[in-house]
C-alpha cells in the first residue's frame, strides 16, 4: 500500500529537493536542448536503486506521498468543479432561479406562464458504467469527504492504496450507480420542496396542484449491450425488478417519515392507511416476482413456471404511479400545515419524475445488431443493402402495415436476435413492471436512416412505441458528417414523423469520446456543434409543433472524453454552446439536454448529498441560460469551417502517424488497472507495437488513458497552431471577442498545462538501445553490464523510441505556435510549470525508474528451451511491453519454485545427501527476479492512478 507522510524532509528521498531539481533542469534546456529533466531524474533514481543506495521501499514511499497530494488536490478540484460552497448557498441560488421565472401579468404573478415554464424537464442526468472505476470505493469516499471538508491542509496522508477494487463486475457497477441515484433522488425531492415553497408564497394553494418537471435521472448500467455479450435478458429484467423494489421501498420510507408529522384527523389517517397498504401490497408483489425469476436456471429451466407466476394478475402489482399520486393529491387537499402540503407535493413530484424505478433506464445496442435482426426477421434479398432507396421504401411499408405482436417470457428465451430481444424485453417491462415511464433505446454507430426505421418498426410491432425513445448515436467522423442528412431523410418518412409525434419527442445522442479518438476532441466538439445547428434548421423546416428535440451528450470527466475542466456551468456550455441554444430558441424548438456522468469518476459528483444537490441545481439552472446575441465566431462561416477542417486534418494525420501508433502500442493498456466490467478490446498478440497501437483497435477510454500516462493529451492540444496558421492575428483578435472560442481555448490551455512532450519523450527513452549501451559503456554498474547488453541488443531494431521521437518533433512545432496563441489570449498553458505540474513530472520520473528496474530484471531471466511457441526472446519482449502477469505466469510454470520448495527432505525417513541444484536456482529466480518484478509492476500501475489524479479522471 502506497501511503503518504507529512515528514517528507525526514525521508531518504526528499520530493521537494527532487522537484526543485526538475525546475532547475528545465531552466537549463535553452542552453542544452537535448536535455530531458524527467529522464535525468529517473536515471539517477534508477542508478541509486540498483546500487543499493536507496531501497525499493524508499521509492515506493516517495510515490505514495506524491500520489496522496495529487489525490487531495483532485478532491479540491471536485468541489470547485461542482461549485459547492455550502448548503445554504445552494438553496439560495436555486430559490433565486425559481423566483426569477415568475412573471407578472395584468392581475399580478402569472400562474399559467409559471406553470408552462416548469411543465417539462429541460435537462437530464444519465449515469453510465463506462470502464472508469479507476479508484476503489474506499478511496472515492475519502476524496468526497475531503471535497466537502473545510480542512484546507494540503499535505494529507490518504492511508489507502491508489488503485481500483480487485473485483469490478456488473453487480459492483450497478451498486455504485444506485448509491449515486439515491443521492440524486434525495436532492431532487429537496429541490422540489424548495420550488413549491417559492411557488406557494406567490400563488397560494394553487402551487400544490402544479406538476413541475425539474430534471430527469436515468441510467444504462445493466442495460447497455453495445460491445458486450455478458448481459442476458434475464439479467436486465431481474435488475429492473430490483430497481422497482428499491424504488417502492424508498417511496414507502419517505412517506412514513412524512406520515409521523401529519395530523391525526380520520380522513388523513384513512388516506395514510390506503397509501401504506398499496405500497406494502405492491412491494409484496415485486418480491414474489423476484423469487420466481431467481428460480430460473440455465437454458430456461423453470422459466415457464416463473413466467406463469408473474403473469397471474393478483391485482396488487403496480404498473403505474397514478394510484400513488392520486392518494398524495387527496392528502395534500386535506392536511392543513403548508410545510406538510409542500412535503407531500415534493414526494409526488419525485414519483412522477422517476416512475416505478429508481430512475429511467436506457438500453443500448449497436446498429449492426438491428440490421442483423431485420435480416433474421425478413429473409429477403433487399435487406442485404439497406442504403438503397428500395430498402427505405420497403421499411416504410412495413411500418405502415405493422400489426402488433404479443410476446411472453418464452419469446425472450428463444429469440436469438439481440435487437428483437431488447424490444420484447421492453414489452414485458411495460406489461409487468412499469407501463408509462419512458425507456431510451440508444443505437450506437448509427450511420443510416434505415437503422432507425428498423427500430421504429420493431417498436410498433411489439407495442412499445408509446414509451420508447429511439435515439441514434452520432460519434464517428462519418456519422457526425452524415447526421444532418440522416435526420432530414427520416423526417421525410411519414412513419417516423408519426412515431415522434406520438412520443412528442425526437431524440439523438452525440458521443465525444469516440469522435475525439478519431478527429481530436476540439474538432469533434465543433463537428457536434455543426450537427446542432443543422438540427435547429431541420426542426423548424419540419414544422413539428409539440415535438421537443432531446440531445443526449455522452462525454466523460476528463478532457480526452469531452468534459470541460472548468466548473459545471462551463462544462455544460461547452457540450451545448450558447450559439446552438440561441439558434434552437430563435427557431422555436423546444430543447431538452441530457449529459452523462461516466463510471467511478462521474459517480463522485453524486457521492454526497450536499455535492449532489448543488450539481443538480446547477444542471437545472443551466437549461434556462440562452444568450440572445450571436457569437462572432459564427459570423464568418468560411473562417469557422476552415478552422474546423484544418484542425480535423491535422488530427487525422496525427492518428495515422507511425509514432502515434507506436505510443499507443508501446505498453498498450498494460500501464493501467482493469477499470470496468466491460471487456477492453484486446490488442493483437501479433505484429509490431506500431500495429498494436492502431487507434481503431482499442476503445476510446483506454486510448485516452494511455495518452494521459505518456504525458501528452495529443487529441486535445495538438493541431491548434496549425489550424490558425493562415491568419493568426485575425484569429486571435476574434478569439478575444468570442465566448465560444474562449471556452475552447480554456480547455486546450488546461490540457497543455498537464501535457509535457518531455514526459512523452521520457517514456519513449526506455526503448532506446543507445541508452542501455551507454549505461554499460562507462562501467559504473558492472554487476549489470550483462543485462544492459541484453537490453541494448534486444532493442536495437525496436522502432518505438525512434517513431515516438519523430512524433514529438512533429508536435513540438505545433506546440510552439499554441503557446504563442495562448499567451496572446492571456491563458496560462504551463510553459513555466507550477509545483503541482512538477510533481506530475516527478511521478513520471519515479515510474520510469521503476520500469527501468523491470527491464533490468527481464534481461536477467534465464534462458530455456522454446515451448508452446514461447521462446526466451519472446518472453523478454513481452516483459518490455509490460505484459508482466503473462511473463510471471509462464516463468513460474517453467521454473516451478513452489513445487520445489514443497519437496522438503525433512519429511522423509530416508536420508539423502544430494540436493537437486535446481531447487536453489528456482528459489533465486523467484526471490531475486520474479517477485521483485511483480512488486515493481504493481507500483507502476498504482502510479498510473496517481497520474490520473492530476487529470481529475481516468482516460
Amino acid at each position: 500500500m502506497l501511503q503518504g507522510s507529512r515528514n517528507s524532509a525526514e525521508q531518504p528521498i526528499n520530493e521537494f529537493v527532487l522537484r526543485d531539481r526538475l525546475r532547475a533542469l528545465r531552466a537549463e534546456i535553452p542552453d542544452a536542448p537535448w536535455l530531458n529533466p524527467i529522464v535525468a531524474v529517473a536515471f539517477d533514481l534508477s542508478r541509486q536503486l540498483e546500487s543499493g543506495e536507496i531501497s525499493f521501499e524508499h521509492l515506493r514511499a516517495l510515490a505514495g506521498r506524491l500520489m496522496d497530494r495529487a489525490c487531495v488536490n483532485r478532491a479540491a478540484q471536485l468541489r470547485e468543479r461542482i461549485g459547492f460552497v455550502d448548503s445554504a448557498s445552494t438553496q439560495r441560488d436555486f430559490t433565486e432561479l425559481v423566483e426569477k421565472s415568475i412573471v407578472n401579468g395584468p392581475d399580478g404573478p402569472d400562474l399559467e406562464a409559471f406553470r408552462t415554464h416548469w411543465s417539462r424537464a429541460r435537462s437530464g442526468i444519465v449515469l453510465t458504467a463506462h470502464p472508469t472505476f479507476g479508484v476503489s470505493e474506499a478511496l472515492s469516499e475519502r476524496m468526497v469527504d475531503l471535497a466537502v471538508s473545510d480542512n484546507k491542509v494540503p499535505d494529507v496522508s490518504i492511508g489507502l492504496p491508489h488503485r481500483p477494487d480487485d473485483t469490478i463486475d456488473l453487480a459492483y457497477e450497478h451498486r455504485l450507480d444506485q448509491v449515486a441515484i439515491r443521492n440524486l433522488r434525495d436532492s431532487l425531492e429537496g429541490l422540489l420542496n424548495d420550488f413549491v415553497r417559492v411557488a406557494q408564497t406567490k400563488f397560494g394553494d394553487d402551487a400544490y396542484a402544479m406538476r413541475p418537471q425539474l430534471a430527469t435521472i436515468a441510467s444504462w448500467v445493466g442495460y447497455d449491450l453495445d460491445g458486450r455479450t455478458d448481459i442476458s435478458w434475464l439479467n436486465s429484467f431481474k435488475l429492473k425488478l430490483d430497481e422497482k423494489l428499491d424504488a417502492l421501498n424508498d417511496i414507502r420510507e419517505r412517506f412514513l417519515t412524512l406520515r409521523h408529522r401529519l395530523d391525526e384527523s380520520p380522513e388523513v389517517q384513512r388516506l395514510e392507511r390506503q397509501m401504506t397498504g398499496k405500497l406494502d401490497l405492491a412491494i409484496a408483489a415485486v418480491i414474489d416476482q423476484k423469487k420466481a425469476m431467481d428460480e430460473v436456471g440455465p437454458g430456461g429451466k423453470n422459466l415457464a413456471k416463473a413466467a406463469n407466476q408473474i403473469t397471474v394478475d393478483a391485482g396488487y402489482n403496480l404498473t403505474s404511479v397514478e394510484p400513488l399520486t392520486e392518494l398524495l393529491d387527496q392528502l395534500i387537499r386535506v392536511v392543513e400545515p403548508a410545510q406538510h402540503k409542500r412535503a407531500l407535493a415534493a414526494l409526488r413530484g419525485l414519483i412522477e419524475t422517476t416512475g416505478l424505478g429508481m430512475s429511467h433506464i436506457h438500453v443500448r445496442i449497436n446498429a449492426a445488431q438491428l440490421t442483423n435482426a431485420l435480416r433474421a426477421y425478413v429473409h429477403e434479398p433487399w435487406t442485404r443493402d439497406l442504403t438503397e432507396r428500395q430498402a427505405l421504401s420497403r421499411l416504410a411499408e412495413m411500418i405502415a402495415s405493422a400489426k402488433e405482436e404479443t410476446v411472453n417470457f418464452g419469446t425472450l428465451e428463444l429469440e436469438t436476435a439481440t435487437a428483437i430481444r431488447q424490444f420484447a424485453l421492453i414489452a414485458q417491462i411495460k406489461k409487468y413492471v412499469d407501463k408509462e415511464t419512458p425507456i431510451r433505446f440508444l443505437i450506437a454507430e448509427c450511420e443510416s436512416p434505415a437503422t432507425v426505421l428498423i427500430a421504429v418498426f420493431f417498436a410498433k410491432l411489439f407495442g412499445v412505441s408509446d414509451i420508447v425513445d429511439i435515439s441514434p448515436l452520432f460519434e464517428t467522423p462519418s456519422g457526425l458528417e452524415r447526421g444532418p442528412r440522416l435526420m432530414a431523410r427520416l423526417l421525410d418518412e411519414p412513419g417516423y414523423r408519426e412515431y415522434i409525434k406520438l412520443r412528442g419527442r425526437m431524440a439523438i445522442q452525440t458521443g465525444f469520446s469516440d469522435a475525439g479518438r478519431f478527429i481530436g476532441q476540439v474538432a469533434a466538439t465543433l463537428a457536434i456543434e455543426r450537427l446542432h445547428h443543422s438540427l435547429a434548421e431541420l426542426m423548424q423546416a419540419a414544422d413539428l409543433e409539440d415535438v421537443e428535440l432531446l440531445i443526449f451528450s455522452t462525454h466523460g470527466e476528463s478532457m480526452g472524453r469531452g468534459a470541460h475542466p472548468g466548473d459545471l456551468h462551463r462544462r455544460l456550455r461547452y457540450v451545448l454552446p450558447h450559439e446552438a441554444r440561441r439558434r434552437f430558441a430563435k427557431r422555436g424548438v423546444s430543447l431538452k439536454h441530457e449529459t452523462s456522468f461516466q463510471g467511478g469518476d462521474g459517480f463522485m459528483f453524486f457521492a454526497n448529498r450536499e455535492l449532489t444537490r448543488k450539481a443538480v441545481a446547477t444542471i437545472i439552472s443551466d437549461a434556462f441560460e440562452v444568450e440572445s446575441q450571436p457569437d462572432p465566431f459564427y459570423a464568418d462561416e468560411n473562417q469557422s469551417l476552415d478552422f474546423f477542417l484544418r484542425l480535423r486534418a491535422y488530427q487525422q494525420d496525427l492518428f495515422a502517424h507511425p509514432g502515434y501508433r507506436a505510443l499507443l502500442g508501446a505498453f498498450g493498456p498494460n500501464l493501467l488497472f482493469k477499470t470496468g466490467s466491460r471487456a477492453v478490446k484486446r490488442q493483437s498478440d501479433v505484429g509490431t507495437p506500431v500495429d498494436r497501437g492502431d487507434p481503431s483497435r482499442m476503445r476510446a477510454i483506454p486510448n485516452n488513458a494511455i495518452l494521459q500516462q505518456f504525458g501528452y493529451l495529443a487529441n486535445v492540444v495538438a493541431g491548434l497552431g496549425a489550424a490558425t496558421d493562415l491568419d493568426r492575428d485575425r484569429f486571435i483578435a476574434l478569439s478575444k471577442r468570442s465566448p465560444r472560442l474562449t471556452t475552447l481555448f480554456e480547455m486546450v490551455a488546461r490540457g497543455k498545462q498537464l501535457s509535457s512532450l518531455n514526459a512523452m519523450g521520457a517514456n519513449a527513452y526506455i526503448f532506446d538501445a543507445g541508452f542501455w549501451a551507454s549505461r554499460a559503456s562507462w562501467g559504473r554498474e558492472q554487476h549489470l553490464d550483462t543485462a544492459f547488453r541484453v537490453l541494448s541488443t534486444t532493442l536495437l531494431s525496436d522502432p518505438r523510441a525512434s517513431e515516438i521521437n519523430r512524433l514529438i518533433h512533429h508536435m513540438r512545432i505545433d506546440a510552439i505556435d499554441l503557446h504563442a496563441i495562448l499567451e496572446e489570449l492571456g491563458l496560462e498553458a504551463g510553459k513555466v510549470p507550477d509545483d503541482r505540474r512538477l510533481e506530475l513530472d516527478l511521478l513520471q520520473a519515479v515510474r520510469l525508474a521503476i520500469i527501468m528496474r523491470i527491464f533490468i530484471l527481464a534481461a536477467q531471466l534465464p534462458r530455456f528451451a522454446a515451448r508452446n511457441e514461447m521462446s526466451h526472446e519472446r518472453i523478454v519482449n513481452m516483459a518490455l511491453a509490460l505484459d508482466i502477469p503473462e511473463v510471471l505466469d509462464f516463468m513460474r510454470q517453467a521454473f516451478p519454485y513452489a513445487a520445489a520448495e514443497a519437496a522438503n527432505g525433512a519429511d522423509y525417513a530416508e536420508r539423502a545427501t544430494y540436493r537437486p541444484h535446481g531447487v536453489d536456482d528456482y528459489a533465486r529466480l523467484e526471490k531475486e527476479i520474479l517477485a521483485p518484478m511483480e512488486e515493481a509492476y504493481e507500483v507502476v500501475r498504482e502510479i498510473g492512478t496517481g497520474i490520473s489524479h492530476h487529470f481529475g479522471a481516468f482516460g
